[in-house]
């Protein structure tokens, strides 16, 4: 594992359209490989490997940039600073925790966030104590109305297990992925056409793969993502277990795989020894949701990497997980030519 940019890609700060600190780490570690570098209107960073191919199938390889956090809705007279989430961040991870938000300058301002909740314990009003006494101590901070920010946890790495605890590890892990994977592949000759991208506000709609897949005229969309188990299971129920191998994802309520495209990636895994789970969102989606239906429909499915506690202030995942997703998407990425597209695309 490479924790060096595991840490940066966890320590920046980046929700939906705001995602700059990703996208420029993404830039500084893949443009000298590059062969191509584009972006699409919403944010969205693609950097092109060409392949060997004089007609290639283009495969794109995504990792959503932006994580769950706060936008700043109102800053009340006795200087409270009342918040919306952005993305979704776990209820029961917004009291008591450190929160920075980042101001129009680029400063980030460190406070404590808390919530008022209903019967059901779902937040109704979160706010941030900067310990200011008025409205316009929180200016002189540099904080406005529309300033967003995140929680304040920085990465950190266990001396045992390859254990990683930090924050927005959904979806730093497949940022991380794909750009590992792009620069193992950068001297390894490929039949397919890969764009390795950065994609913008997937908690906000899964929108950015979609504009992606359509700015490049992708032919297969495979996004890696993470997914949440249940913390106390290590059943049949848990298909997603820490330290087990990425998730290859069989179903979720926004995309169903094709099933040629499934397999091939499930015998691929098993022919290369990577390990991995077979796993079904039972809710919620990804990228892969918006992205398969671009056009006349794209070939899609998503890898998943396991963590617990995603959108919370933390989450705990191994970098054995990390290791065996790049592996995998580099198995593929040299595995699949215009014929095995055309055959995997078939209904015939």
């Amino acid at each position: 594992m490479n924790k060096e940019l595991m840490f940066a890609l966890s320590n920046a700060d980046a929700v939906a359209c705001r995602e700059s600190e990703v996208r420029s780490i993404m830039h500084e570690e893949l443009d000298n490989i590059a062969d191509a570098v584009e972006y699409d209107k919403l944010g969205s960073i693609m950097f092109k490997s060409a392949g060997t191919e004089e007609n290639p199938v283009r495969i794109l390889f995504t990792g959503h940039m932006d994580e769950a956090g706060f936008m700043v809705r109102y800053i009340s007279d006795i200087g409270m600073v009342h918040v919306i989430g952005v993305g979704g961040p776990r209820k029961n991870s917004v009291e008591s925790q450190i929160v920075r938000i980042k101001t129009r300058s680029g400063e980030k301002v460190r406070g404590v966030l808390f919530a008022k909740h209903d019967a059901d314990g779902t937040p109704t009003d979160m706010y941030i104590d900067f310990g200011c006494e008025k409205a316009e101590e929180v200016r002189e901070l540099g904080i406005e109305i529309g300033d967003w920010g995140t929680f304040a946890a920085e990465c950190e790495l266990k001396p045992v297990g390859d254990i990683l605890l930090g924050k927005a590890f959904d979806d730093r892990a497949g940022v991380y992925v794909v750009t590992e994977a792009m620069k193992r592949l950068a001297n390894t000759p490929h039949a397919a056409e890969l764009w390795f991208v950065g994609s913008s506000s997937e908690e906000v709609g899964c929108r950015g793969a979609q504009t992606a897949a359509a700015h490049l005229d992708a032919d297969i969309v495979i996004p890696v993502d993470i997914a949440n188990p249940p913390e106390f299971d290590r059943g049949w129920n848990n298909s997603r277990k820490n330290g087990h191998g990425p998730m290859i994802v069989h179903y979720d309520r926004m995309h169903v795989p094709n099933e040629k495209l499934l397999h091939f990636i499930v015998d691929t895994a098993e022919k290369s020894n990577i390990p991995f789970q077979r796993d079904l969102f039972k809710g919620g989606g990804t990228d892969a949701g918006t992205a398969h239906l671009v056009g006349d429909g794209k070939l899609a499915t998503v890898i998943g990497v396991p963590l617990r506690y995603c959108h919370g202030s933390w989450s705990v995942m191994r970098g054995a997980d990390l290791d065996a997703a790049v592996d995998l998407v580099c198995a593929l990425a040299t595995s699949i030519d215009r014929a095995t597209y055309e055959e995997l695309k078939s209904f015939e």
